[in-house]
């Protein structure tokens, strides 16, 4: 098989998405994974944290309006680390794919890329770079600085952001999973048990709004990545909530 001609990428990977109100979001992530070349067929797996937006009515409408592009299941899930776990349990790929409800894909080539990227050079993480599609200029300002942040830190402590976390199936259960224990930055801590030398941040692009610089203040986000740094070997600090998914 050549990687770079796919075809269809259903029996080798599983989408899995933890979900939780995001009934302003959810459809426009499915329809950027529709939008994929290759894409048809494959498994999508939601796992909702029992929102009580109309979110599972939104799913449901995409569900079946989708029905004949990708193979979307809607699974009860938990917290964010928790629901991603569920998800990889149920997959049968070995490759799984974590977004963010809210993760727009915004190349049609993205999965497929990454997919050919992974396998080509014996990888075993992925991630992209994240930007805004707000119109302020503010968030994209916030986002290039993450960028260029987390390509630094990532040559010694790999960081794949949960929008976009590409992996082998048998490496995400060999470091152990999402830990559930977490309040916070739990891809952060699984990915840097991976090895740089495994790790790629492909140039692709997530796009997300600042609605979570909005909610923890511009400030406030850039301090929890400076203390997430400075306390990468203190797992108890992951243990704090910080309000950042509430």
């Amino acid at each position: 098989m050549e990687y770079t001609k796919y075809t269809n990428i259903k029996n080798e990977l599983t989408i899995v998405i933890p979900c939780y109100n995001e009934v302003n979001y959810i459809g426009k992530t499915l329809t950027s994974i529709k939008k994929q070349i290759g894409i048809g067929g494959t498994r999508v797996i939601i796992c909702d944290n029992e929102s009580t937006d109309g979110t599972i009515g939104e799913i449901s409408f995409y569900i079946d309006k989708f029905r004949k592009d990708l193979n979307i299941e809607i699974h009860k899930g938990g917290r964010v680390a928790r629901a991603r776990n569920i998800g990889a349990n149920l997959s049968t790929t070995p490759f799984i794919l974590f977004l963010d409800a809210d993760s727009i894909l915004t190349n049609k080539n993205q999965i497929k890329d990454a997919l050919t990227e992974i396998k080509t050079n014996n990888l075993n993480l992925i991630t992209c770079k994240v930007k805004s599609i707000s119109p302020s200029t503010r968030s994209r300002i916030a986002f290039k600085l993450f960028n260029l942040v987390n390509n630094i830190i990532s040559k010694k402590t790999p960081f794949a952001v949960g929008t976009f976390f590409l992996t082998t199936k048998s490496s995400f259960f060999y470091h152990g999973q999402f830990d559930e224990t977490l309040q916070h930055s739990e891809d952060y801590c699984l990915s840097k048990k991976y090895k740089p030398s495994e790790f790629r941040i492909i140039n692709h692009y997530i796009g997300q709004d600042d609605r979570r610089f909005k909610k923890m203040g511009y400030t406030g986000m850039i301090k929890l990545l400076i203390k997430s740094f400075r306390n990468r070997n203190n797992i108890n600090f992951f243990r704090n909530d910080v309000g950042y998914w509430d």
